[in-house]
């Protein structure tokens, strides 16, 4: 249709195009044809601008019609976007949700506790065994004033305060019981009895009757210089056997905060009394009381811990067992000394000096 109407401008304007000279050899008369020439003139330009008219609606339409589906085109293209980038959110959320309720990123209850340990400030100064142990040493250098004097005073001495502090802690004999210190993981070394039998305990069981410090008139005789060398030799060994029983005894010193020992002694069968500052001996037993003697409860959620979980429970195990061992060393590295002392007090006097003076 749009090729048609453009044959048909193109002829008129050729009738146009005619020049009056032409028309007159034709024989024609110039005014009318220059009126029918102007009617066809008008009515092409009529027809021409409809025609233009029509072609720009048309081209304006098809425009139209490009544009809107071109929207179409965008608007589809994104609606797919934003569907897949939905589908993918919820396959996503879906993810995380499955693996949430796989226990995968829950906390394991036990290492939260002994997280809570960990986090715990650090105590002020308190009393501790360190008095008692060096008052078992002065004792047996013959530092104390009883020992001093000797005799029938150090006895007179001995038997008062025995009298005195025979019941510390609830013992029979607070100065002979080793029983009994050993039973607590945690000494009360706030109780001023405890602090005056722990010494004499020591000193009972080492040297309960240490000879009175020689004079300087005597350490200026051969024979008191000869007493000064066995003596010294006696100390050593003395202080030897103080420092292994001091070890267990500063374990047993109160010096963390009970408060999450507690938490965990709750989760498990635990039967000891817990008082507000414990030692690092109970401080053990009760986070191997909670693997060892756990509850009925605890034994059920440690069941259902996931490896994570349980991979926190075998290195905390493995700390544990690294601790024990490390303080097994430390004893055992006392004990060697002790008995390199035992050692030496069974070979005493088995040689002489032979040459003659």
């Amino acid at each position: 249709m749009m090729q048609a109407q453009g044959i048909a401008v193109g002829a008129a304007l050729l009738l146009i195009a005619a020049s009056p000279a032409e028309a007159q050899i034709a024989g024609c008369r110039c005014g009318a044809i220059r009126g029918m020439h102007a009617e066809t003139q008008r009515h092409v330009t009529r027809e021409a601008t409809e025609a233009a008219s029509q072609i720009v609606g048309a081209l304006r339409q098809h425009s139209q019609q490009n544009s809107r589906y071109l929207d179409r085109q965008v608007e589809a293209a994104e609606r797919i976007a934003d569907g897949a980038a939905l589908n993918q959110a919820k396959l996503l959320r879906s993810g995380q949700r499955a693996e949430a309720e796989s226990g995968r990123f829950d906390p394991n209850p036990d290492f939260c506790l002994v997280l809570d340990t960990a986090l715990q400030p650090e105590l002020p100064p308190r009393p501790s065994v360190a008095t008692a142990i060096q008052g078992a040493a002065d004792w047996s250098r013959g530092a104390a004033e009883p020992v001093a004097v000797n005799g029938l005073r150090m006895a007179a001495y001995l038997a008062g305060e025995r009298e005195e502090i025979r019941h510390a802690g609830g013992a029979d004999d607070a100065t002979t019981e080793w029983k009994r210190i050993l039973d607590q993981p945690t000494l009360d070394i706030e109780d001023p009895e405890l602090r005056r039998a722990l010494p004499r305990l020591i000193a009972n069981s080492i040297d309960p009757f240490p000879p009175r410090p020689l004079r300087a008139e005597e350490l200026r005789e051969p024979a008191g210089l000869s007493e000064a060398v066995r003596r010294r030799a006696a100390e050593a060994r003395n202080q030897a056997a103080i420092a292994a029983v001091a070890f267990p005894l500063e374990l047993a010193s109160p010096t963390l905060a009970a408060k999450p020992y507690r938490t965990i002694a709750a989760r498990a069968r635990y039967r000891r009394d817990i008082p507000d500052i414990i030692s690092e001996l109970q401080a053990l037993e009760i986070r191997i009381a909670a693997y060892h003697v756990p509850d009925a409860e605890t034994l059920e959620l440690r069941h259902g811990k996931t490896e994570r979980g349980l991979l926190q429970d075998l290195i905390d195990l493995e700390a544990l067992n690294t601790r024990i061992a490390y303080l097994r060393l430390l004893q055992e590295s006392r004990n060697a000394i002790v008995q390199a002392a035992i050692l030496g007090l069974l070979t005493d006097g088995t040689v002489a000096n032979t040459e003659p003076q």
